[in-house]
């Protein structure tokens, strides 16, 4: 166990004691007094802080927290006098990630922290595509259900009702034994309340795993809700992964509360998915054009390799390249030349739309691969490519005449799925040089059959 701790509290040996403890879990600990004695603090990973530092704003002192450590969602968890006017429910309400009453087990400290670093872990900073805020997270929390798990479904119904309380969206009551269980065509849920007591114990921890397991339910957030009778239990299943835990007398408003939290925490991991997948899909991209990028094109060209060696047919590789490019930019202007290309690009689409890679490999040169099933086939698909450029002028725009373009292209035929590729590519480019040296605007076959 590692990382970095803040923790924050007026008394001096309430630090001494809490720093003693994390040091010997391997945790990194800087101290403070208060929160305004934080002055360009190192990144941490939780923050530790007393009720009595939030006295009286309790929602302002912790944004002014994670304002001064220049970390908007860095996970804090306050440690509450039994006696004070705060209460669990009201330093979640005021933004905390977690709360305790002080003098409890230290062991549920230790698992409640460990939640928090976990959790950090999965939500770096950084990756959140532009525009995106907290506040977007609630449409996701009033439309994804959450489901409640109980000894039987009757369990599981009665927990549900009392959940009413405290939380306001759709709630789904199963029996752990269906727990992970298909939601059919519906909306699988965003957070699983496991509810267990003495009276209606079942295998939480076993049922964790089976959710974590199940296609529909592996990466919904997890909120165990125990009476203080399974604390052991309830510990050993927040040890085991699950997000949250609730000990103790069921109230509504604080499991609510925390549903709430974990539901706000699911929506930003999506935001987070979502903008890895756009900027996963924007490096494959051309973005002058929308073709594939040469990054996006040669996985795509493995794809059709080996789809047309499973076919048994064979893989058409075209090289086009734009005859006297450079006179358009010279001529007038590289934007005239832009809007060039991505009308080529147009074209180029619309003569062979099905083509699984049509790429712009720079500058003005494409690569396109389509299966066929001989060279006659392939040199069909490049002259009908050929004349959809040349048929028409190009409209450079307002400022610019519409130009007469052509292509030249390059055919080579490929059959033997991955192996000799590079070859292949080679070839193809060689047959376009041979139709640029013979007079441009024509179709060149290579004469080598690539192995």
């Amino acid at each position: 166990m590692s990382g970095r701790i803040l923790v924050i509290d007026d008394v001096a040996i309430n630090r001494i004691m809490l720093e003693v403890r994390l040091s010997q879990l391997s945790y990194q600990v800087a101290l403070h007094g208060s929160i305004g004695e934080i002055r360009e603090a190192a990144p941490v990973d939780a923050v530790i802080v007393a009720g009595r530092c939030l006295a009286g704003a309790p929602a302002a002192m912790l944004a002014d927290l994670r304002g001064r450590l220049g970390q908007p969602h860095v996970p804090v968890m306050a440690i509450l006098a039994e006696t004070g006017p705060l209460s669990v429910a009201d330093a979640l309400a005021a933004g905390a990630d977690d709360a305790i009453q002080s003098g409890g087990n230290p062991a549920e400290m230790v698992a409640r922290l460990r939640g928090l670093t976990r959790r950090a872990c999965f939500e770096a900073e950084g990756s959140l595509p532009s525009g995106w805020h907290w506040g977007l997270a609630t449409g996701a929390a009033k439309t994804a259900p959450v489901l409640v798990v109980g000894a039987t479904r009757a369990v599981a119904q009665d927990y549900a009702s009392a959940l009413t309380g405290g939380w306001e969206g759709r709630i789904i009551a199963r029996a752990w034994t269906e727990a992970a269980e298909p939601f059919g065509t519906g909306t699988p849920p965003e957070v699983v309340v496991l509810c267990a007591s003495d009276e209606h114990p079942f295998p939480a921890a076993h049922t964790l795993i089976e959710l974590r397991s199940g296609r529909r339910t592996n990466t919904a957030a997890v909120l165990g809700v125990f009476d203080g009778a399974l604390e052991k239990q309830a510990l050993e299943l927040l040890n085991m992964g699950a997000d949250d835990l609730y000990l103790g007398a069921t109230d509504p408003r604080e499991i609510g509360l925390r549903i709430g939290g974990l539901m706000a925490r699911q929506a930003r991991l999506r935001a987070q998915q979502t903008a890895l997948r756009q900027g996963y899909a924007e490096s494959l991209t051309d973005p002058l054009t929308g073709l594939q990028n040469r990054r996006g094109a040669l996985p795509a060209l493995a794809r059709a390799s080996e789809r047309a060696r499973r076919n048994g047919g064979a893989l058409a590789l075209l090289v086009a390249d734009l005859d006297h490019f450079k006179r358009i930019n010279d001529s007038y202007g590289h934007a005239a030349g832009d809007t060039a290309l991505i009308e080529i690009s147009r074209r180029l689409h619309a003569a062979i739309p099905d083509a699984p890679v049509l790429a712009r490999m720079g500058g003005e040169e494409f690569l396109i691969a389509v299966e066929v099933n001989d060279i006659t086939d392939a040199t069909a698909m490049a002259e009908e490519m050929r004349h959809a450029i040349a048929s028409v002028p190009v409209a450079l725009g307002a400022d610019a005449p519409e130009v007469a373009l052509t292509i030249s292209v390059g055919v080579q035929l490929f059959r033997d799925g991955l192996s000799g590729m590079e070859r292949a590519l080679t070839e193809a480019d060689s047959a376009l040089y041979l139709a640029k040296n013979n007079g441009r605007n024509q179709v060149s076959c290579s004469s080598v059959n690539a192995a």
